[in-house]
């Protein structure tokens, strides 16, 4: 995971020196391995360079070609390389080395914008075409690498952070306070693909290519997985073998490491399987045994996960674990607090606690790489989205199937949202527009809506009915495929990544991540229904081909347990409750948010969390709480 910058000038003007120098060393951590920089004229780029696959060890960015009418700059890595570089061989394409970067740099002389259908990875790219006088810059399918962009009178500037444009002190540091709001109301986080924090800085959605003219900025969506056909197969069997077959093909890929490298392990199916499948069939593809790194409850003989977790560590000893219990989150307390003048925004405060825990005992463990089960929920259809997507289609008839299946993970409420789903899908569109208007005043008195001032929530609320959200699940699409795509297009996976990845680079561990690979992806939204619907099970097809990897306690987990995310959040807002006289003012803290939040509920909201421990109420109030560190950590610069 590098760094890349860069500044064009399209009026003509030479660029400052030391100006792409100021960007990249505002990320100067994104290259342990060297930062090299690149400058003709009105153009300047730079890149953070951080070797973790054989084959950079071969690279060196900026990139050209051999007239310099062509230069790249790229975060990441191509992992269909090998198929790649035959494709481009066959084209008469001359390879110096077996860099990624120089993959992706031929394969544009060689299609264009079309190149980035041929690449497959986890990756973001810009090409300087000289002859073209244009920028070129895609993002990979599921956004598990980004950037930032500015767009000024004449120039444009992009960086991977958001710190690497504020570094140019021509781009002004105003509050974008929709992008405030949106943290505040978790239901909208992830709605706003482009904006941030700050109003002068934008970011490319997932999936899309940018094209960067003397007119101005293009971007378009490259990647339609809406347009996806169903892939038949002669049962279900066939297809579960078929999954299983892409998901070696998407972990074999991310074990390309001259470092040491780790895989999460929560005990859940995901990551499991993917530690599985490195236990059982990859292990020689790696130099050392396999570092796991697993969070858990302080009382393991109460914590399913550790169960799960443990299951599989006395089936294979080749793996070397790593146990961090809830008990740690005291030790990480200061270090949180310490970093948060260092976040470009605020989202990994309230949503990447335990992934900065997992990430930091992994670089503790010497793990230069990283994988994770990310993605690895919407590949399937949840039980309450199977109730959803049969009642939506009418096949009632399988609703009890559906029910046992709510039954068999443990879940409460099954008939209750059978009906729900029932009564939305029978419902005029002009009457569930009704309903949720009123369900949004309604939370006007309570929850997170109820800390704002009405002022400002109800303004709010309005700019976010949007007709698809009004709409709600009764959206409807062309087919399953159509529908499943959305899972991927409106930026759930993208935002996790956007948050979680700076987490771990800022420890110098590289994520990857087997269920984001494109492939994967698009194997999942075209299978059958039947493969997708939590009938008997959730995540059926993943489960039965684990077997045989994983333990059988493994695979047909039926306890989903108290997830250790929350229980590790749970301990960390008492830590703070406890300190709450010493360090936090809630009045002042109040007072820093009051042109949003209403200061008397936000000091009875943490008065109640203090007294009575009351989730809910900790939830709001460390959200706010944290919001109003991280905006006080900007004091002076304009922010606010």
């Amino acid at each position: 995971m590098s760094g890349i910058a860069g500044i064009i000038h399209f009026d003509g003007r030479p660029v400052e020196p030391g100006q792409v120098e100021a960007m990249t060393a505002a990320m100067h951590y994104r290259g342990p391995d060297g930062i090299n920089h690149w400058r003709r004229g009105h153009v300047a780029l730079g890149q953070c360079m951080l070797r973790t696959t054989p084959e950079s060890l071969e690279e060196t960015q900026p990139l050209t070609n051999e007239d310099q009418s062509l230069v790249l700059v790229m975060d990441g890595r191509v992992d269909n390389w090998e198929e790649l570089r035959r494709e481009l061989l066959g084209k008469g394409a001359v390879l110096r080395t077996r860099a990624d970067a120089e993959l992706v740099l031929r394969a544009y002389e060689v299609w264009g914008e079309d190149c980035l259908h041929r690449i497959v990875g986890e990756c973001v790219f810009f090409i300087w075409d000289a002859r073209q006088q244009r920028l070129f810059a895609g993002r990979d399918a599921a956004g598990a690498r980004h950037f930032y962009y500015h767009q000024g009178r004449g120039w444009f500037a992009f960086a991977s952070e958001i710190k690497g444009l504020l570094a140019l002190p021509q781009i002004e540091r105003r509050l974008n306070e929709s992008r405030l709001l949106d943290y505040l109301v978790p239901e909208f986080d992830r709605d706003d693909e482009v904006g941030t924090f700050y109003q002068d800085v934008l970011r490319l959605p997932a999936g899309h290519a940018m094209c960067v003219t003397a007119a101005g900025p293009r971007a378009w969506r490259w990647w339609n997985p809406d347009e996806l056909t169903e892939q038949k197969f002669a049962s279900l069997a066939e297809c579960t073998e078929a999954f299983m077959d892409q998901l070696r093909v998407a972990v074999q890929c991310r074990l390309r490491s001259i470092k040491p490298v780790g895989a999460m392990l929560s005990g859940g199916l995901d990551s499991s399987s993917i530690v599985g499948l490195i236990s059982k069939e990859f292990r020689g593809e790696l130099r050392e045994p396999l570092r796991t790194v697993s969070l858990i409850r302080e009382d393991r003989n109460n914590c399913p996960d550790w169960r799960s977790i443990d299951a599989i560590l006395q089936a294979d000893p080749w793996l070397q674990p790593t146990i961090v219990t809830s008990a740690h989150v005291d030790a990480v307390w200061q270090d949180l607090l310490d970093s948060i003048e260092t976040l470009d925004e605020p989202f990994a405060l309230s949503h990447g606690l335990t992934y900065g825990i997992t990430y930091e005992a992994a670089r503790q463990a010497g793990c230069g790489v990283v994988l994770d089960g990310m993605a690895g929920d919407v590949l399937f259809y949840s039980p309450g989205r199977t109730v959803i997507e049969l009642v939506r289609r009418h096949r009632y008839d399988r609703v009890p199937a559906a029910l046992a299946a709510w039954r068999n993970h443990g879940l409460a409420g099954g008939p209750k949202e059978v009906l729900r789903a029932a009564l939305a899908n029978a419902m005029p569109d002009a009457l569930r527009a009704w309903v949720r208007q009123r369900r949004d005043e309604r939370q006007l008195g309570a929850g997170t809506l109820k800390a704002l001032q009405p002022n400002v929530a109800l303004p709010y609320l309005a700019s976010k009915r949007t007709a698809a959200y009004m709409a709600g699940d009764r959206q409807q699409a062309a087919n399953d495929q159509a529908a499943h795509a959305r899972n991927f297009t409106g930026g759930l996976i993208s935002f996790a990544h956007e948050t979680y990845g700076p987490l771990a680079l800022a420890r110098g561990v590289e994520p990857r991540s087997p269920f984001s690979d494109r492939r994967m992806i698009e194997f999942a939204i075209r299978m059958p229904l039947a493969a997708k619907l939590a009938i008997p099970w959730y995540k059926q097809v993943l489960r039965s081909g684990s077997a045989g990897m994983l333990p059988t306690s493994v695979c047909w987990r039926s306890d989903i347990g108290s997830h250790p995310g929350w229980t590790f959040f749970d301990r960390l807002t008492r830590n703070i409750a406890e300190q709450a006289p010493a360090a936090w003012d809630t009045p002042t803290v109040a007072t820093a948010l009051e042109k949003w939040a209403n200061p008397a509920e936000v000091h009875a909201g943490w008065s109640r969390f203090c007294q009575t421990g009351q989730y809910d109420a900790g939830v709001r109030a460390y959200g706010l709480l944290m919001l109003s560190r991280w905006m006080a950590s900007r004091a002076g610069q304009s922010v606010g």
